[in-house]
């Protein structure tokens, strides 16, 4: 475990969000567009379920869906198509209005996510969140460690005083490879278990979680691994 105070000695200034899965609840949004996609690419629909949070993004494209790797690519691009017609109607996660209001406050924050910045902005203003510092948008969704590489460069973003928070095994892999650290958040994509495996810098499992974390004048403890 790991104290409020250690996380404080961290000291952080930039905090980099995914959008999908940890600000908006996207995970019914992302079947509804799976599935619209089935014909095209000839696999049957998926549902809903607990079992598709135990498998990373290529997993599901590959193993459950059953694309071919040299599919995947176009079906990226038509799934973003999809998607930035249907992410308006996005609810965001219950406590994160609180938590990015706060986080406002004290850090330079930033958003990097495969949406549109227009479809950002509009969750966050219908939302009554406000402007963040920066939205790197339309990031390439299976090449996050290059999407994250690039706010560091392109926002001038030191990468010892950044972390990136995010909701997929994907995310992890690719900070390890940027050089940055990580909070690893529970109700987004992929399951606790899954996270855990992949040994995050930190994990919590409620947006008050990751506020005590990234705020840390309370006295709840996160888990480091």
């Amino acid at each position: 475990m790991v104290s409020v105070v250690e996380c404080a000695a961290m000291g952080w200034k930039n905090v980099i969000m995914d959008f999908d899965g940890t600000i908006v609840d996207s995970r019914s949004i992302f079947v509804s567009c799976t599935n619209e996609l089935s014909k095209t690419f000839g696999y049957r629909k998926i549902e809903h379920s607990s079992k598709l949070r135990e498998k990373s993004t290529r997993e599901v494209l590959i193993d459950v869906l059953g694309l071919q790797p040299e599919q995947v690519p176009l079906w990226v691009e038509k799934f973003k198509e999809l998607l930035n017609h249907t992410m308006r109607s996005a609810i965001m996660v219950k406590g994160m209005k609180e938590v990015l209001s706060a986080l406002q406050k004290d850090y330079r924050l930033g958003i990097v996510t495969s949406n549109t910045e227009e479809t950002v902005k509009y969750i966050l203003g219908r939302d009554g969140i406000g402007q963040v510092d920066f939205i790197l948008a339309d990031a390439p969704a299976l090449e996050k460690d290059r999407a994250i590489k690039g706010a560091l460069a392109q926002y001038a973003l030191s990468p010892e005083e950044t972390v990136y928070v995010g909701d997929d095994v994907g995310d992890i892999e690719a900070c390890r490879k940027v050089g940055i650290k990580i909070i690893a958040i529970s109700w987004g994509f992929n399951s606790k278990e899954m996270l855990e495996k992949k040994k995050p810098d930190y994990l919590v499992e409620t947006p008050m979680q990751l506020l005590s974390t990234l705020k840390p004048h309370g006295n709840i403890a996160r888990r480091r691994y």
